[in-house]
């Protein structure tokens, strides 16, 4: 399975790097092709959290509490490369605070969506961050642990304009 996603998403990027044929159609056929690259490039989805049995009232190995959505965001950016920690150039906290803390390192925030990126929100007490699993036709699927107080996973799709800000965070 990860060989054919990781072929589907070589395929997607490779038709974004080639110029396009003499007489070919742009627009649409080009927005369809980077919306193939970024669906192509979600590879993984699905609840394969190391902590999903244990009390959210320990920590994990990077500093969060287990089953809560920073803790799933961050298990999220390691798999992707990231050594992502709660210390990781500087103090993140709970979710409300990582769009400022991503900012004072100089990760880019904004209300652009990329397969990776954390969607995070600053309303109520903690705030909430999800991880981008794919990008889509205006909308975002994401992947997230305690979504509503639930301590549990879940994936929801949504419009991408909903989300207060996007953390690019992975590399």
């Amino acid at each position: 399975m990860r060989m054919l996603i990781t072929a589907a998403a070589l395929l997607a990027l490779a038709a974004l790097a080639a110029p396009p044929a003499a007489g070919a159609a742009t627009g649409s056929a080009t927005t369809a092709t980077a919306d193939a690259a970024q669906t192509a490039a979600a590879a993984r989805i699905g609840d394969d959290y190391p902590y999903k049995n244990d009390s959210w009232e320990n920590p994990d190995p990077w500093n969060f509490y287990k089953r809560e959505c920073t803790s799933s965001a961050a298990w999220r950016l390691r798999q992707s490369g990231v050594p992502f920690h709660n210390h990781y150039k500087t103090h993140w906290g709970n979710a409300n605070h990582w769009d400022d803390a991503a900012r004072a390192v100089g990760i880019r925030v904004d209300d652009t969506p990329t397969v990776g990126s954390i969607a995070q929100w600053n309303s109520g007490k903690f705030g909430h961050v999800a991880y981008v699993a794919e990008v889509a036709n205006g909308q975002v699927l994401l992947e997230e642990y305690n979504y509503r107080g639930s301590h549990a996973y879940g994936t929801r799709r949504l419009s991408a304009s909903s989300v207060e800000n996007y953390l690019h965070i992975a590399r």
